[in-house]
């Protein structure tokens, strides 16, 4: 066996606890939820039976599921639109800071990523509040009573206020995402680019926005998985309330889990959101992988600069 094949060899050596790890679990609990979505199963018992597609053919029947998952396409679309415009716009703004300001923004937008999720709901409950929520208070000290809303208690503010929180803990992650990107471009090419008279702005729509594309397609699937996936603020701001507006299908899914005890129904809403998740990914990985090919000229490198 020759150097390279040895070193090829203790390359697999090495990532054989990671393979082993993966498989017990993530790649079996998969398989095996399933398998037992074509079951009766309820979770409380080891005996089952096979049901063939029926769990999928209630879950098809089932309206509560579809309006949880037009929730979920609502909050996710709007969420990831608003949060990767925003946070573009402001790692295009600490990019062109002194190091010191970009040292303290770059802290101070990362903080609320890091926060638990029970945090930022007590807080956010806090200052939204009805009664006694800050943001109502202050909007009344200065005469602008009428705009006082129970944020998350009422059905035409109660999604958005969800969409906003959310914005505000995650902005500061894609916000990193785009600044590092930013940070890779050649300084050769921007130096190029303002001896020829390009200014901030044609600088941003010329050079970092087609040469960031792969970091905006990673933001957006990254997102979008997120938000279909998305369960601790809703679970803990509103609660899937008022009424059923903010039930999205993983409090669907929690709720005929482990209150009605149909682990089988719960598997399949499982089964059937990751099929969902995963053609939102592929178009969204089409999508920017047919910008990039539109944006090449054949030769490695974007239109309007280099990579």
């Amino acid at each position: 066996m020759n150097y390279r094949s040895k070193r090829k060899l203790m390359g697999y050596v090495f990532l054989l606890p990671s393979f082993f790890f993966l498989a017990c679990f993530l790649l079996y609990p998969f398989c095996k939820s399933v398998v037992m979505s074509f079951t009766n199963w309820n979770g409380m018992k080891d005996t089952y039976k096979f049901v063939g597609l029926q769990n999928y053919i209630d879950l098809f029947n089932n309206k509560n599921y579809w309006a949880a998952i037009k929730i979920n396409l609502k909050f996710a679309v709007i969420s990831t639109a608003i949060q990767t415009f925003l946070g573009y716009l402001l790692a295009y703004a600490v990019y062109n800071m002194t190091r010191r300001w970009q040292a303290f923004y770059k802290v101070a937008l990362y903080i609320p990523v890091i926060l638990p999720a029970s945090v930022i709901a007590v807080m956010w409950k806090f200052l939204l509040g009805a009664q006694t929520g800050l943001v109502n208070t202050v909007l009344r000290s200065i005469g602008l009573g009428n705009l006082a809303h129970g944020w998350v208690g009422e059905k035409a503010t109660a999604l958005g206020t969800i969409i906003f929180v959310n914005t505000w803990q995650y902005i500061g992650f894609t916000m990193v995402l785009f600044y590092i990107a930013m940070q890779n471009i050649s300084t050769e090419v921007l130096e190029s680019a303002e001896v020829d008279g390009a200014n901030k702005w044609h600088k941003l729509i010329y050079f970092f926005v087609p040469m960031t594309v792969g970091t905006t397609e990673t933001n957006v699937i990254l997102s979008i998985t997120g938000g279909m996936k998305s369960f601790a603020l809703f679970y803990m701001l509103t609660g899937g309330g008022p009424g059923k507006t903010t039930k999205v299908v993983s409090m669907l899914i929690y709720e005929t889990a482990f209150t009605e005890f149909k682990f089988n129904k719960a598997l399949a809403m499982a089964a059937v959101l990751f099929v969902i998740i995963l053609i939102l990914t592929v178009i969204s990985r089409y999508i920017g992988a047919k910008y990039n090919y539109e944006n090449d000229d054949g030769r490695g490198r974007t239109k309007g600069g280099a990579r």
